[in-house]
């Protein structure tokens, strides 16, 4: 019998980066911080599986397809692939990790049906060698066939299911339901399905009656007023995988194109701050020359100045008499050609300073000059860089107009994809309406009613058995004697049923319950999907003093390693543990770790950062 592995989750969007995790064919383990998208994973893994729904988070904002990758244990490899909001599921024989044009091997829708096996609970069901296993679906002993959700509620199990009091079989909390899922596990424990028999009058046929068929052609008739498209179930479905086609072209065309903008972008912003640092080192450029300019004026009117200075120092020491002009000695204390040694003094000092600020004025030119050359190469940059930004602005244009048209052609295609959604939805529902309409014309006798807690003795103490030693191997305290009441569907340890336990003894219970089903099913060769996903099995973990614990129940301190531990050496196939709390450094080179937010690792989060 066929089981399966998860191979990667990766979510896609539109000039997005891929959001992935890959799986261990054995022990993954996802833990750290709060609001990081780590029971988001979980809760995507079930949604690929056939789930109704998939609540978008912020963190996940522009990403809108999913991709899960399995493998087959007969070898082969397949993919997934699901639009938030999508009631269809496309089917590739092959790895796919990303957007692509080329059209699906298989469509399918979500839910199950089983007059068709055009849904993935029947397609999944196929691939493990089960489909149209018999279920009770009530306790008049009607039957209906096995729904692969059926199997996903107690192998995929969220963080609110594993700590409820609710037994781990009874998963949904309706009444109505009870009796099906204690037949789906007496079907996995035991591998008998049940046998056909004779259908009693549902609640709403003793209601209606031969005598209300009328009714129903009502409802028939108002139902199919509401077609919109003239076409048969087969047709339509056709018609839904060419616009999926259309679709998945148009969303890779656009997504290139988007690319390509993004990249005109950065170049743009890189433009517009090469231009920024042009301009400013011009303005620097431009303030130094006009300091500079002032200075020249300075050095040459020092210039004229000292020329006029010398000029006229000499005609002072040629025709003035009295006393001296340079140093202010009178007549008689002035030796013979007194004043034209002083006229040669100060020529010679002035030419002096003459040399000394027309060194200065030479090299000031020459600064000048090449600020100014500066000043011409800033403002052939400057040119250069309005032209590269010009053209930019033009392939930006050229861009928008080319993604306008294929963004209303895709609002064009996901509305015509809606129509025919709906119409096929419809559809389903009068043939829903007609074979209840049939079931009226003859009413067969009440037969008496079935118990599906029939599962053999045999089967029942060797699952408890099975329980039993991974107790043990996880070190919960205690005898660990683990017993399970088919009527009641509660499963007990040590005599103290799982609804009468604290929170912590409940989650581990139930990771016990989940792990042991599949390590003694897939061990036995009977039904399993062969994976175990676990939101949050260990968290509510609490020491004996643990002040916040009322009634704490004594636990050692290493039942957490050995969880692991136990996980990874005798793995029950496939487990997928996603927890708050660090696990021991002891598995982590035997298992795939993931680590978000936390000290040391190199992911925020399942999704990259925004930019």
């Amino acid at each position: 019998m066929n089981k399966l592995t998860l191979v990667h989750l990766t979510f896609l969007g539109m000039g997005k980066p891929p959001a992935a995790v890959e799986f261990s064919s054995g022990l993954t383990v996802i833990y750290g911080a709060s609001d990081r998208g780590k029971s988001y994973i979980e809760e995507a893994i079930d949604y690929m599986l056939g789930a109704s729904k998939l609540e978008s988070i912020p963190e996940g904002a522009g990403y809108s397809l999913i991709l899960l990758g399995l493998r087959v244990s007969d070898g082969r490899t397949l993919t997934l692939s699901r639009t938030l909001g999508g009631n269809t599921i496309d089917v590739f024989n092959r790895e796919v990790r990303e957007l692509t044009a080329a059209p699906a091997d298989e469509t399918l829708a979500y839910k199950h049906s089983s007059k068709s096996k055009k849904n993935i609970s029947r397609y999944l069901l196929g691939i493990l060698g089960i489909d149209g296993r018999r279920i009770l679906q009530n306790s008049r002993g009607e039957v209906v066939p096995l729904n692969f959700r059926d199997l996903a509620r107690l192998a995929v199990v969220n963080d609110t299911r594993m700590a409820d009091k609710r037994s781990p079989v009874l998963s949904s909390a309706m009444p109505q339901n009870e009796t099906k899922e204690k037949s789906v596990f007496k079907l996995l424990l035991s591998g008998q399905e049940e046998p056909e028999a004779p259908t009693a009058p549902s609640q709403l046929q003793k209601q209606v009656g031969k005598g209300k068929i009328e009714v129903l052609d009502h409802l028939i008739t108002e139902s199919r007023s509401q077609l919109t498209i003239s076409a048969n179930q087969s047709e339509l479905r056709d018609q839904l995988t060419r616009l999926q086609s259309s679709l998945s072209r148009a969303t890779a065309a656009a997504g290139q194109l988007a690319a390509s903008r993004s990249d005109l972008v950065r170049y743009r912003r890189e433009a517009d701050s090469a231009a920024d640092t042009n301009r400013q080192r011009a303005d620097e450029v431009w303030q130094l020359l006009a300091r500079f300019t002032l200075l020249r004026q300075q050095y040459e009117s020092d210039m004229d100045r000292l020329r006029m200075v010398g000029e006229a120092g000499t005609l002072l020491g040629y025709f003035q008499t009295g006393t001296c002009v340079f140093c202010g000695a009178e007549p008689q204390h002035q030796h013979l050609e007194h004043q034209l040694a002083e006229t040669s003094q100060l020529a010679a000092a002035v030419s002096a300073e003459m040399r000394k600020t027309a060194d200065l004025h030479t090299d000031l030119l020459t600064t000048i000059e090449d600020l100014e050359t500066q000043t011409e190469r800033l403002d052939a940059d400057h040119v250069r860089h309005t032209e590269q930004r010009t053209r930019i602005d033009d392939d930006l244009r050229a861009l928008d107009e080319r993604l306008e048209p294929l963004s209303a052609d895709t609002t064009q295609l996901l509305a015509a994809h809606s129509q025919v959604e709906r119409d096929l939805a419809i559809h389903g529902q009068i043939e829903q309406l007609e074979d209840l309409k049939a079931s009226l014309s003859s009413v067969p006798p009440t037969p008496p009613p079935t118990r599906p807690d029939g599962i053999p003795g045999a089967d029942v103490v060797d699952f408890e058995q099975v329980v039993h030693q991974t107790l043990e191997a996880w070190r919960v305290p205690g005898e660990n004697a683990a017993t399970y009441d088919p009527t009641s569907a509660e499963i007990s340890v040590d005599g103290r049923p799982r609804r009468s336990r604290g929170r912590g003894m409940r989650s581990i219970i139930h990771a016990a319950f989940a792990v042991s089903l599949a390590r003694r099913n897939i061990a036995r060769g009977l039904i399993h999907p062969g994976f175990v996903v676990l939101d949050s099995p260990v968290l509510t973990y609490r020491r004996p003093e643990d002040p916040e614990e009322a009634k704490p129940e004594l636990m050692t301190y290493d039942v957490v390693e050995s969880f692991y531990r136990d996980l990874v050496d005798n793995p029950p196939g496939q487990v997928i543990v996603i927890e708050n709390n660090t696990p021991p450094e002891s598995i982590r080179d035997r298992a795939t770790v993931y680590a978000f937010s936390v000290d040391g690792s190199d992911r925020r989060g399942f999704f990259p950062p925004a930019d």
